[in-house]
């Protein structure tokens, strides 16, 4: 770094107290200068390049005071999926707020998993099995298909929308359907769900 500054400085001098005289060129020259100019402006867009990315500031997460230590939080690296974004919207669905669809399952979603599996009488872990996951994702579809039959449900239900997820495990678990044929959607799965 240091030799490329002293040769800079070394070759802006020669030019600038160089005498002047008339120079003759011919295409050859023209073409060695162009490359030679290319690879000089090149080498200092580099440079400057590296010296704008050593200056840029390094993102750093804002301490947080928890109790008298300090704890760094971090953006969370968990990757979006269609299958967080069904259940971050079943579970907002039903009252149980995931936040922000988003598609990561992150602290919010999994509190809101928490109390699902409470409100269920399931273990609360935050993490889904995979009959939780699919009692939740069915409802939620089932519900959005039950149209009218749906409001009926909540409105006589004290629970309201939560009370769907009761009494549709408990449909599914006795085998019956309270469906008909025509009362769902075309697309509506039967049997309970």
């Amino acid at each position: 770094m240091f030799s490329t500054r002293m040769t800079s400085a070394a070759l802006a001098a020669a030019i600038a107290f160089a005498p002047a005289a008339r120079v003759a060129a011919d295409g050859k020259d023209f073409i060695a200068g162009a490359i030679i100019g290319g690879v000089v402006g090149s080498q200092i867009q580099k440079n400057v390049d590296r010296n704008r990315a050593q200056q840029q500031p390094v993102y750093r997460a804002p301490a947080v005071r928890q109790s008298g230590t300090t704890k760094r939080s971090y953006r969370s690296s968990i990757p979006a999926t269609q299958e967080g974004r069904e259940i971050q919207t079943s579970l907002n669905y039903f009252g149980f707020n995931a936040g922000t669809v988003d598609g990561q399952l992150g602290r919010q979603s999994r509190s809101a998993i928490s109390d699902y599996q409470s409100y269920m009488g399931y273990q609360p872990t935050g993490q889904l099995t995979s009959f939780e996951k699919e009692l939740l994702l069915r409802s939620h579809n089932r519900a959005l298909a039950g149209g009218d039959q749906t409001f009926r449900q909540i409105a006589a239900n004290p629970e309201g929308t939560r009370g769907l997820l009761k009494t549709y495990r408990a449909e599914f678990a006795s085998g019956a359907s309270t469906t008909t044929p025509g009362s769902y959607n075309q697309g509506a799965l039967t049997n309970g769900f």
